[in-house]
This record gives structure tokens, C-alpha cells and sequence, in this order.
């Protein structure tokens, strides 16, 4: 099994819009239900119950605000992915939720407007660095997308990563491939884009275990040590 770092960005996004009872995207249907029973058999006499009742109802209420929230299938297609990774050997170390910010701007496509990035995962093994952004996007919402694009957006977070890793010397120079995991398997590659590879979870694991080795054990624990302080926690 794969070495794990910290947890999917996109599930403690989600859980921190519930009450705190919910630690994980599987409590949000049960915490929803003990929390509306609760509140049906509380006692509605005196100041002090009102008070908590009312309290009661502001949190039950966050689970209808938040059922249709962008996050629910972010999250979900994040731990999918997650799930998917961890089948792989120990050999091959996976850091949830980076986040990493330059001390200065660097230039993209031109324009120096990019000084950090948030990953979903970062495989490090000796047989390289992969960056991975996942989208569990379905074909609608794809195709009538019109934010940042997902290769522009795994480009743009390779980019800080590398220019990270570098900064650290050693080992020199690493190289990062970027890949967007599409969950549904409906994002097609890019030629504008010619150095960000497109997977889906069938063949990830694939890809990742059969590369050249670039790097030796040491080198790995290196960047291990480094990016993990990066994770979302």
C-alpha cells in the first residue's frame, strides 16, 4: 500500500460547511438525520432550550444549503482517486493537498502573474514527480465550462512545483509531469497544452508504475520530506 500525506483538499473544504459533527463525507446523511430528530424531540419550554433549539435548526439547515455544493463531486471524485492510488506499493509516496506559494512572482504565457498553486496529489517515487489534478466533471459541465481550463490549471501548478523542487537543489533540476484525471473519463487531451498528459483512474496507476527510474531512494526521501509539509492536514 502507498505511503499517505495528509487528506483530499476538496473533503475538508466540504465538511468544514457542516457541523463539526461530520469527519467524513459518509456521516452526512446519518449526522443529517439524528440532527432532525433532535430537534423534533427537543424540549420547546424556557429561554435557555428556544435558544438551543434554534441553534439546532442553524445547523440542520447547512445540510440543504450545502447538498448541492460544487465540492460534493470535487470531494467524492478526490477520494475515488485516493482510493485508487493507495493500491499502490510502498515504494511510491502520495501527498494529498498540496499547497505551495513562491516567495516571487514567476511568468506564464508571458505575464508574471503566478506565485502559487493548490495540487490534489503529488506522486513521488523513483520513477518521478507526478502532479495530478482531478475533475469529476460530467459532460455538460465540461463542455460548458468557461473558468480555467484543467490543463491550464495542472500547467499552471506544474509549473510552480518544478520551479519549487529546483529551488531545493538537489536532486537538480527534477523533472514534474502534470496529469488531469478525468473520473469520468469525458477530458480529452489538449495539444495546446502538449506537456499535460490526460488519465482516468483505470490507467493512473499504470502510468505511474511504469516509468524509468530517475531518481535514487535518497533523492525521494528528500522531496518526500519537503513537499509533506505542504499537505492539507
Amino acid at each position: 500500500m502507498a505511503i499517505i500525506y495528509g487528506r483530499a483538499d476538496s473533503e475538508k473544504q466540504l465538511l468544514n460547511k457542516y457541523p463539526k459533527r461530520v469527519q467524513k463525507i459518509e456521516d452526512i446523511s446519518r449526522v443529517h438525520q439524528e440532527m432532525k430528530e433532535e430537534v423534533e424531540k427537543h424540549e420547546t419550554k424556557g429561554l435557555v432550550n428556544k435558544m438551543k433549539i434554534w441553534n439546532k435548526k442553524r445547523q440542520v439547515n447547512k445540510f440543504e444549503k450545502n447538498k448541492d455544493d460544487l465540492f460534493h463531486p470535487g470531494a467524492k471524485g478526490e477520494l475515488r482517486t485516493l482510493e485508487e492510488l493507495s493500491r499502490l506499493s510502498d515504494d511510491y509516496h502520495v501527498l494529498c493537498g498540496v499547497n505551495i506559494g513562491l516567495p516571487n512572482y514567476i511568468t506564464y504565457n508571458g505575464q508574471k502573474n503566478l506565485r502559487s498553486a493548490q495540487m490534489d496529489f503529488v506522486v513521488v517515487s523513483k520513477r518521478g514527480v507526478i502532479l495530478i489534478e482531478v475533475k469529476n466533471w460530467s459532460t455538460q459541465y465540461y463542455d460548458q465550462n468557461e473558468k480555467l481550463s484543467p490543463h491550464e490549471q495542472v500547467d499552471r501548478a506544474g509549473r510552480v512545483l518544478w520551479i519549487a523542487l529546483k529551488s531545493w537543489r538537489s536532486p537538480k533540476n527534477p523533472r514534474v509531469t502534470s496529469v488531469v484525471l478525468s473520473v469520468q473519463g469525458n477530458i480529452k487531451y489538449d495539444p495546446q497544452y502538449k506537456f499535460v498528459l490526460v488519465s482516468d483512474l483505470n490507467k493512473i496507476n499504470y502510468f505511474i508504475e511504469n516509468r524509468r527510474e530517475e531518481f535514487s531512494d535518497k533523492e525521494v526521501k528528500r522531496i518526500v520530506d519537503r513537499l509533506k509539509h505542504y499537505v492539507t492536514k
